[in-house]
C-alpha cells in the first residue's frame, strides 16, 4: 500500500487510441482522403483511399480523373493507385474531371465498389462533341483488388443524345453494398429528382427506383446519400434514398429546417441490437447561427415504424462545424453488444475537423459522445478531418474493429487503432456485523476493533493476454454523518480514512486483496450503516509481445458503463443486541443533589448566601436494548448559572449557557454515570423565586423510537432569616415519560 491517491480515474478520450496514429499522405491538390475505405482480404489489411482530382498513373492524357490508392496498413505506408477495367464494347469513356474515388463501399465478403459521379460515355457523341452527358461509373472489384468490372447503370444505348431520364444521372456520388446488392445514388435522374438505383450481384440485373408517386420534387437530388437495412423485419432488406434539396428542406421521411442538408447522409444501424435497422440521418447545414449540423435518430418499433428521437446528436454545436456531414457504423468497437457510430463535423475549428463517436444503447444510442478526435489531436495539424469516415476491419488483430478518416484538404488519411476494453467486475466483502466489545486485532501494539475488507477483481469480456493490473482507492465510512468524526481508519496515526492498492490479475481470473480497517476508541454513532467504498482503474498492463505482431499492442481500457461506473459501495453496520428489530430500550434516569443538607423544623432546605453552587449526580441506566446515541439535557431557570461537569465518563459533551447536552451510547444493562457532577450556581443580584425547576431530559436515536427522561427539581424559598442567611427548602420528584 502506497501513500500516492489516484485523483483523475477518466482520461477525456475513450479508445480510439490518439497516441500513435498511422497517417498516410497523398499528392498535394489530389483531394486525398475525401473517401476512405478499410479492406482486408488473404490476411492482408488495406487502406483504400480516393483522390477525385488526382492524375492518374496508368493515363497521362486524362486531366485529373481522380483515382483511388491501394495503401498497404501492416508493411510499411507505401500507396499505389488502382487500375480500372474497360467499360464495355459500346463504350468510350472521358475521364477528365470524372471524380473517381468520390465514393467506396465495401461488401461483406470483401468486394469493394469505387465509383465516379462526373465519368462520361462519348461512344456517339465523341465526333460532334456534343450531349457529352455525366452519366457516372462504378468499378465493381475483386476481393484481392486485382481485376474490377465497370457498371454503367445510367448509360442506354437508344438514349444518344438527349437526357432524358438517365442523361446526366451521376450514379455513383453515393454507394453501399449488402451481401447481393450493389446501391447506387443518382441524384441528376429526372431533372435532378433523382433516383436510387440497385444492381443484383446474383441476377446481373439494374433496377431504378423512382419517384413514383411524384412526391418527390424536382431538384431534391435524391440518391445523394443511400443505406440499406432491415426495416420491416429481420430478413427483408430495405433501401433509404437521401434527398437533401427536396423542397429546399431535405427529405428521407419527414421534412425539416429549410436548407438544413437534411439527408446529406443516411446510416441503416441497428442501435439496440434488437435485429431491425435504426437510422440516423444528417442535416451538416442546420443553422442556429451558422451551420452547426444536427444527427437525427430514428428507432425501429417494427414494420419500419420509425420515432424520431426526443433529441439530436449535436457534438458540440460548434460555428460552421457541419456536423453530419458523414456518418459511419463502426461496429462494437467498445465491447458492450452495441454498435458505435463516428459522426463527422468536417470543418469545426476552422476547418480543422473532428469527428464524434457515440455509443449505442438498450434504448438506441447516447445522447452525449464518449470521444472527440480533432484534426489538431494527431501530431501535424489536418484540415477538413472527419470528411469521411470507415470502420468494421480489424487491422492490428486484437479483437477489435479499428477507424480510418480522411482528411482531403490535407491530402491525408489516418487509421485510428482502437484499444482493447476491459470489463472488470469488482466488489468488496465484508462482515455482516461489528462487534464493537470485542477487539480481533491489534494495532500499535494495542487490543482494537477491526474490519477485514477484502476488495476483489474479475476481468471479463473478450480475452486480453498477459496480467493486468488494477489500481484502486479504498475509503472506510464513506458515508458517515458529519456532525459526527470517522469511526474507521487504515494504517498511519489514525486520521486517514483512505489506502490505496493495486493487485494483478488474468482474464478470467478472481482476484482480492484485503484490508484491516481500525474503529475508533471514540466512536459513538453506532447505529448508522458503515459504507465502504472503492474506486478503481486499470494499471500497467504486462504481456509478451508476439515476434509476428508488426504493429504494437495498445493498452487496455477500462469499459465506460456511465457515470459512477468505477466506483463500487458496500456496508456493514455494528452488531445490535436487540430483542426487536429497532431496539427497544427501557433508559431509567436518577439524579441526586450533592449540597450540604440542613433542615429547619425537619425540613431540608437549601441555604442562599455563601454556598452558591448546587451540584447534581446523574445516573443513566438501560435495562431494554441498545440505545444509540442517548442524549442528555440539562435546562435550568435564568437565574441560575451553569458550571461545569466535574466529573463525566467517555462521551461528548455540547454545551451552551443554558443548555448543556451529553452524548454517549448505552448497551443492553448497561449502567452509566454519564455526567458525575453537574456544577451550577446562583447569578449575582438575581434571587431565586419561590419555586425553580431543575429539568432532565434523555432521548436516544434508535430507528422509530425515542425515549425521554425528566427530572423536575422544586427549590422553595423561605422567607424567615436564620442568622442573616436566606434559606430555600427544595422537594425533588422524578418523571419517566415515554414519546
Amino acid at each position: 500500500t502506497g501513500n500516492l491517491l489516484i485523483t483523475g480515474l477518466f482520461a477525456a478520450g475513450y479508445n480510439l487510441d490518439v497516441d500513435g496514429p498511422l497517417q498516410f499522405r497523398g499528392p498535394n491538390g489530389s483531394l486525398f482522403g475525401y473517401t476512405v475505405l478499410l479492406h482486408r482480404a488473404q490476411q492482408q489489411t488495406w487502406l483504400l483511399v480516393g483522390a477525385p482530382v488526382a492524375d492518374s498513373s496508368f493515363s497521362r492524357a486524362a486531366k485529373k480523373p481522380g483515382a483511388v490508392y491501394k495503401c498497404s496498413v501492416t508493411d510499411g505506408r507505401h500507396c499505389e493507385q488502382l487500375p480500372f477495367g474497360r467499360c464495355g464494347k459500346t463504350c468510350y469513356p472521358e475521364d477528365d474531371n470524372q471524380w473517381m474515388g468520390v465514393s467506396l463501399s465495401r461488401r461483406p465478403d470483401g468486394g469493394d465498389v469505387a465509383c465516379g459521379h462526373r465519368w462520361k460515355n462519348v461512344f456517339y457523341s465523341k465526333q460532334d462533341n456534343q450531349n457529352k452527358l455525366p452519366h457516372g461509373v462504378c468499378y465493381k472489384f475483386t476481393p484481392d483488388l486485382t481485376q474490377s468490372r465497370a457498371l454503367t447503370p445510367c448509360y442506354r444505348d437508344h438514349q444518344r443524345k438527349f437526357g432524358e431520364d438517365y442523361g446526366s444521372c451521376q450514379a455513383g456520388i453515393s454507394n453501399f453494398q449488402t451481401k447481393d446488392l450493389i446501391i447506387m445514388g443518382a441524384p441528376g435522374t429526372s431533372y435532378w429528382t433523382g433516383s436510387v438505383l440497385v444492381y443484383n450481384t446474383s441476377s446481373n440485373v439494374v433496377a431504378a427506383y423512382l419517384d413514383d408517386d411524384s412526391t418527390v420534387q424536382y431538384g431534391s437530388y435524391l440518391g445523394y446519400a443511400v443505406s440499406a437495412g432491415h426495416f420491416l423485419h429481420r430478413e427483408s432488406m430495405e433501401i433509404v434514398g437521401g434527398a437533401p434539396q427536396h423542397g429546399q428542406t431535405g427529405r428521407v421521411r419527414v421534412k425539416l429546417q429549410l436548407g438544413s442538408y437534411y439527408g446529406a447522409s443516411v446510416c441503416a444501424i441497428d442501435l439496440n441490437s434488437d435485429g431491425l435497422s435504426d437510422l440516423l440521418v444528417g442535416a451538416p447545414m442546420y443553422s442556429s447561427v451558422r451551420e452547426e449540423g444536427r444527427v437525427h435518430v430514428y428507432i425501429n418499433q417494427g414494420n419500419a415504424n420509425l420515432t424520431e428521437a426526443k433529441f439530436v446528436l449535436v457534438g458540440r454545436d460548434s460555428y460552421a462545424a457541419r456536423f453530419g456531414e458523414t456518418i459511419a457504423n463502426l461496429g462494437d468497437i467498445d465491447n458492450d453488444g452495441f454498435p458505435d457510430v463516428a459522426v463527422g463535423a468536417p470543418q469545426e475549428d476552422d476547418l480543422q475537423g473532428a469527428i464524434y463517436i457515440y455509443n449505442g444503447r438498450k434504448n438506441g444510442i447516447t445522447r452525449t459522445f464518449s470521444q472527440r478526435i480533432t484534426g489538431a489531436d494527431l501530431g501535424s495539424p489536418l484540415k477538413m478531418f472527419g470528411q469521411s469516415v470507415s470502420g468494421l476491419i480489424d487491422i492490428d488483430g486484437n479483437g477489435y474493429q479499428d477507424v480510418a478518416v480522411g482528411a482531403f484538404l490535407s491530402d491525408s488519411a489516418v487509421v485510428l487503432r482502437t484499444r482493447p476494453v476491459v470489463k472488470v467486475e469488482a466488489f468488496m466483502l465484508l462482515p455482516d456485523r461489528v462487534n464493537r466489545t470485542i477487539p480481533q486485532c491489534r494495532e500499535n501494539g494495542q487490543p482494537t476493533v477491526c474490519v477485514n475488507v477484502s476488495v476483489c477483481f474479475r476481468v471479463t469480456g473478450r480475452p486480453i493476454g498477459g496480467r493486468i493490473e488494477m489500481r484502486y482507492n479504498l475509503t472506510a465510512d464513506a458515508h458517515h454523518k458529519e456532525a459526527f468524526p470517522l469511526r474507521f481508519y487504515f494504517h498511519g496515526n489514525g486520521t486517514s480514512n483512505i489506502t490505496v492498492g493495486r493487485v494483478k490479475t488474468k482474464h478470467n481470473e478472481l482476484t482480492c486483496e484485503t484490508h484491516q480497517a481500525f474503529m475508533r476508541k471514540d466512536v459513538r454513532d453506532i447505529f448508522t450503516p458503515i459504507y465502504f467504498e472503492v474506486t478503481y482503474e486499470l494499471g500497467e498492463h504486462s504481456t509478451a509481445r508476439s515476434s509476428s505482431r508488426t504493429l504494437p499492442a495498445l493498452k487496455p481500457i477500462l469499459q465506460q458503463r456511465g457515470e459512477n461506473s468505477n466506483v463500487v459501495t458496500n456496508k456493514t453496520e455494528f452488531a445490535r443486541y436487540c430483542a426487536w428489530e429497532n431496539c427497544s430500550t427501557n433508559l431509567q434516569v436518577r439524579v441526586k443533589r450533592s449540597h450540604p443538607r440542613q433542615s429547619y423544623n425537619n425540613m431540608p432546605y437549601f441555604a442562599l448566601g455563601n454556598g452558591k453552587t448546587i451540584m447534581l449526580n446523574t445516573t443513566l441506566v438501560n435495562a431494554g436494548d441498545d440505545a444509540f446515541l442517548p442524549m442528555l439535557h440539562l435546562r435550568f431557570p435564568s437565574n441560575l448559572h451553569y458550571i461545569k461537569v466535574l466529573d463525566a465518563v467517555s462521551g461528548s459533551l455540547q454545551s451552551s449557557e443554558n443548555s448543556p447536552v451529553i452524548i454517549n451510547n448505552v448497551s443492553k444493562t448497561e449502567a452509566k454515570q454519564l455526567c458525575g457532577e453537574s456544577e451550577l450556581t446562583k447569578k449575582k443580584k438575581k434571587w431565586l423565586k419561590s419555586s425553580c425547576y431543575l429539568t432532565r431530559f434523555l432521548s436516544t436515536d434508535n430507528y422509530h423510537f425515542r425515549r425521554r427522561n425528566m427530572l423536575a427539581a422544586t427549590l422553595l424559598k423561605k422567607a424567615s432569616r436564620l442568622s442573616g442567611w436566606t434559606a430555600a427548602w427544595a422537594t425533588c420528584t422524578s418523571a419517566l415519560t415515554r414519546r
